[in-house]
This record gives structure tokens, C-alpha cells and sequence, in this order.
């Protein structure tokens, strides 16, 4: 009995199945990518809401400012509320691209340092600027997060037009 020889099915040798298996690789490599850049899209819906839970607290807070009593504790449970709304946005986001992307706290922050720091700068900015304006206190912290609420959406915005960019570059 002759002895086999073991040769690759295919012509053209190992070369053609080390080709095939880069090009696997490569697709592995794109789709984990373009999962990593779904899971950080959020939904058009997120900006509006997350402006709301952060101005409506405000509002309530300077509607019961001087009513006292009961104005106080809804003032307060709206602001709870809004919490509440902010906690779960994250959650719902996260869930709902459908791939689970957890990033170590240290990678969160870096990719929200700027941002954050920047709408910080500009809700400080507004409430000094209201105040030294002669606003009172209520006045300035509205216009703080309202200044924080929509400068939250604008970020989201962008972030979400600079991973549609990415994805289509991903192809």
C-alpha cells in the first residue's frame, strides 16, 4: 500500500488557507468593531429626555422656593425623579443596543472627561454670569441646567454623528 501523502484540498497549498484565514480574521476583526461602535450609538430620544430630568427639577425647585411646606417635598421628589430618569436612560441605552460593551470606569471617564468638563465650565459660567447679572439664585440655577440639559444632548449628538461616521468608514 503506497503511502498518502497529506496535501491541502484545495490547490494552491497552505498559502491559500493561511489567505482564508487572515481574511476570517479580518471579518471577526470589523465585526467586533462595529459591535463595540453600535453598543456606544444612543437614541435620538435620549438627549431630550436626559435636558427634561436635568431642567424640570430646576424649574420645581424655584416654583417652591418661598411656598414652603409640601412645595418643598415635591420640589424635592422631582428632583429625585429626575435622577431616577437620568439612572435609568443609562441602563435602557446600554440594554437596548443589544451588545453588552462594558468599559473599565477609568476608559468611561476619559471618553466623558472633556465633555463633562466643558459643560461644567459652561453651567458655572452661566450661574456666575446670571448672578453677577443680578438674577437671583433661582433664576441662575435654572439657567445652569438648562445650560447643562442642553449642552448633554449636544454631546450626545455628536458623539452619535462621529460613530456614524465611523461605521461608515468600517464598512
Amino acid at each position: 500500500m503506497a503511502p498518502q501523502e497529506n496535501t491541502p484540498a484545495r490547490p494552491g497549498g497552505t498559502a491559500v488557507s493561511a489567505d482564508f484565514a487572515a481574511e476570517a480574521l479580518q471579518g471577526i476583526d470589523t465585526a467586533r468593531e462595529r459591535a463595540r461602535l453600535t453598543a456606544g450609538l444612543t437614541p435620538a430620544w435620549y438627549g431630550p429626555v436626559a435636558a427634561a430630568a436635568l431642567i424640570v427639577p430646576a424649574l420645581a425647585d424655584a416654583w417652591a422656593q418661598g411656598r414652603g411646606g409640601w412645595a418643598v417635598l415635591l420640589s424635592l421628589l422631582i428632583a429625585l425623579a429626575g435622577l431616577g430618569v437620568l439612572l435609568a436612560l443609562v441602563n435602557v441605552v446600554r440594554r437596548g443596543s443589544g451588545v453588552m460593551v462594558t468599559l473599565p470606569w477609568s476608559a468611561r471617564l476619559r471618553r466623558a472627561g472633556v465633555p463633562l468638563l466643558v459643560l461644567l465650565a459652561a453651567g458655572g459660567a452661566t450661574y456666575g454670569l446670571c448672578r453677577q447679572l443680578g438674577a437671583d439664585q433661582a433664576v441662575g440655577k435654572i439657567a445652569m441646567f438648562t445650560v447643562l440639559g442642553l449642552g448633554a444632548w449636544v454631546v450626545l449628538v455628536a458623539r452619535n454623528a462621529s460613530i456614524g461616521r465611523k461605521l461608515r468608514v468600517a464598512g
